[in-house]
């Protein structure tokens, strides 16, 4: 069968479909597992005074794992190395053998060769024979007892053994990165894209705001060169004198609105024409003051409550033709003229010209 799955009931004793060896029990584990000795399992220790050495056993210190195959030193396993040479050095391996011919596996010392320049042992790994070093162990000449000093553990040395881990330990993610790099190139080209057209129509609307910016500044410009031909300092100090009197005018108004709005009662106001000497008296109710003037000069607006006007206010009348005209008809649509009323029209209206 091309796909397998482990393990399911037999229907029966002739039921060869789901008929089950050894083989299969050890590849149920072969994706999970990698190959070596479980972590701080079968430690290699020298006996001390002699030539022997031990490695751990038991059920809590004894297991590897090696070509899908569990193996158990179920206790202390002690091994007595061959006797040293009197004049070369030599190293030798502790092993841990899997042996797929024999069926089963063992663990002994692999000797290597005297030589002034030793070298461990090589270890075999192919279909039959599987090898891991437990640890290399330094044969001085003429020794004769082995310290822990001569012994080299090998167990986290992945090339000659290293431990039991997971197969997720470390993720391959190159597959899921292909596909992530592809879109990502295909999006960056788009944002890329829509950049450039950005910075293009970007640039065509900056370059458009100076121009329009450049004209208005042009026009006003020939404006004021117009406006300010011939005699450049008066036609400015009349522009000065302008502005001067709407922002008194309007400073005013404002002053006389807020003066109508503060009434909580009838309050005397006294206007005074400084020019002629004209002088007018009023109360002030929440409908405005019972005067108009007729009389053009200079005036002085002032009360006798600080609370609603501190000092005295000064404004000044040129065209009392046109006020009179203004009071008028202010009189005839309400039998009489206000001063709060008649001044918020007028100056408004100077204020707005």
């Amino acid at each position: 069968m091309a796909v397998r799955g482990f393990f399911y009931n037999a229907t029966d004793l002739n039921d060869t479909e789901r008929t089950y060896n050894g083989e299969d029990m050890n590849q149920d584990k072969a994706p999970f597992y990698k190959e070596g000795v479980v972590y701080g399992h079968l430690q290699v220790t020298a006996e001390g005074g002699s030539m022997e050495v031990k490695v751990d056993g038991g059920p809590k210190t004894g297991y590897a794992y090696i070509n899908m195959h569990t193996i158990h030193n179920t206790s202390v396993l002690p091994l007595t190395l061959s006797q040293a040479s009197g004049t070369l050095p030599r190293i030798d391996r502790v092993v841990i053998r899997n042996d797929q011919t024999e069926r089963r596996p063992s663990i002994f010392i692999k000797e290597g060769a005297f030589s002034s320049n030793p070298q461990a042992p090589e270890l075999i790994n192919n279909d039959a024979i599987q090898e891991k070093s437990l640890a290399r162990i330094y044969i001085p000449a003429g020794a004769v007892e082995i310290t822990q000093a001569n012994i080299t553990d090998e167990r986290a040395d992945e090339t000659v053994c290293g431990f039991i881990a997971s197969q997720f330990q470390d993720f391959d993610f190159n597959q899921f990165s292909a596909q992530f790099n592809a879109w990502f190139a295909k999006e960056k080209a788009s944002m890329e894209a829509d950049h450039a057209d950005f910075v293009e129509e970007y640039a065509e609307m900056t370059q458009a705001f100076m121009d329009d910016q450049a004209a208005a500044w042009n026009k006003w410009f020939e404006e004021k060169q117009t406006e300010l031909s011939g005699d450049v300092a008066g036609k400015l100090q009349m522009q000065i004198d302008g502005l001067t009197t709407k922002v008194h005018n309007m400073a005013f108004k404002v002053r006389m609105e807020y003066l109508l709005e503060t009434i909580q009662a009838a309050i005397t106001v006294t206007l005074t024409n400084t020019t002629t000497g004209t002088v007018q008296t009023a109360e002030i109710s929440e409908s405005g003051i019972g005067f108009y003037i007729t009389e053009a000069g200079d005036y002085t607006l002032e009360t006798g409550m600080e609370s609603v006007m501190a000092i005295p206010k000064a404004f000044s009348v040129d065209n009392v033709d046109l006020m009179h005209e203004m009071t008028v008809a202010l009189r005839e649509g309400t039998n009489m003229a206000y001063i709060g009323n008649y001044m918020g029209t007028y100056l408004l209206k100077e204020s707005e010209e």
